[in-house]
């Protein structure tokens, strides 16, 4: 895969470590956090506990990744004084959507744009579209549109493009739940389906965003042969661009084997959330033994994250350095360059 647009390029380099490699910490959760505070205090959140919450990840944690990804509305508040990192993604859509009997909908944050992330100085839009091949037909179409409209927005303001993409369950499955967890008893080729539907140049997605293809226990024990080819299938249907893996809150050990596997199959990296910062708000109200959390149990882990990267996982190094075939001055100014 080649990048025709210079300012997507820099952008992206600066989402990376020194190795060109993605380590990358998720703070845009939203109803995750508002489920930890309600759930210690026994009412609804309101916005400065959410805004707390945040300001604890991204001040302790920050520092050891690479980019951060934050949400508009709770996070970036916090982007001057407490992040760490050199690069910032953020998210563009909403975290609640409308669900029918065999389909979900996607949305923008409510006056947020590609322009306005684009603005306040983010190096990636991320958009996460809630995608099976087999929903209704109208969702299929629904959500088809509103990804490639944010690519074509991001083509047209020289950032990159970020896709999250997450399988579902009906609302008439066993396991049906709204919440922002790990569908159980998913199907391989219904995670495969979807990221091969938009690896296709009409979405001009430049970084997927991909959870594991195996339900977390299949991480348990030792891995068959049925797990690794999922990785495989996984990576081939990227269309050679650019992945990273999400956690999706499952326990630290499978995600530690979700990641060995993902390298193995040409991965750059993770970004990632709840499953390095969750279990330090056990503790939540309580803020001292929370701090503790973070700075000594979830730290210790993003290390471990970071070493496995660093040692295994696929490097842009060769990505960045392509270089550009400059013909004229007029030809690097009315294209920003064409990379070869």
């Amino acid at each position: 895969m080649t990048i025709n647009n210079l300012g997507k390029l820099i952008h992206l380099k600066k989402l990376c470590t020194d190795r060109a490699h993605f380590q990358m910490l998720a703070v845009d959760q939203r109803p995750p956090i508002f489920n930890i505070i309600s759930k210690a205090k026994g009412r609804k959140h309101t916005y400065e506990e959410v805004v707390e919450c945040k300001r604890l990840i991204t001040s302790n944690l920050s520092q050891l990744a690479s980019a951060i990804l934050m949400d508009p509305n709770y996070s970036l508040s916090n982007i001057l004084r407490y992040n760490k990192s050199k690069g910032l993604v953020v998210t563009l859509e909403e975290h609640s959507f409308t669900e029918t009997e065999k389909g979900r909908y996607s949305d923008n944050i409510e006056n947020w744009s590609v322009e306005k992330i684009k603005k306040v100085g983010g190096d990636a839009v991320k958009v996460l579209a809630w995608y099976r091949p087999d929903a209704d037909s109208d969702s299929i179409e629904h959500q088809k549109k509103y990804v490639k409209k944010i690519g074509e927005e991001c083509e047209k303001f020289s950032i990159p493009f970020l896709l999250e993409l997450l399988v579902y369950p009906f609302q008439d499955d066993e396991n049906h739940t709204t919440e922002y967890q790990e569908q159980k008893q998913k199907k391989s080729q219904h995670v495969i389906d979807s990221v091969k539907e938009f690896s296709k140049d009409e979405y001009k997605v430049d970084i997927f965003k991909l959870e594991s293809p195996v339900d977390s226990h299949d991480l348990e024990g030792e891995i068959s042969k049925d797990t690794e080819g999922a990785f495989k299938d996984l990576s081939d249907a990227t269309n050679n661009k650019p992945w990273v893996v999400l956690s999706s809150g499952m326990g630290k050990n499978s995600f530690l084997k979700c990641l060995e596997l993902a390298y193995k199959n040409g991965a750059s990296g993770y970004l990632a959330g709840r499953t390095i910062w969750l279990d330090a708000f056990n503790q939540y109200p309580n803020i001292k033994q929370v701090e503790e959390g973070l700075k000594f149990d979830s730290t210790s882990y993003v290390k471990k994250l970071n070493e496995l990267t660093a040692k295994n996982a696929q490097s842009l190094e060769t990505y960045f350095n392509n270089g550009f075939k400059i013909e004229s001055p007029e030809q690097f100014s009315n294209n920003f360059g064409g990379f070869v």
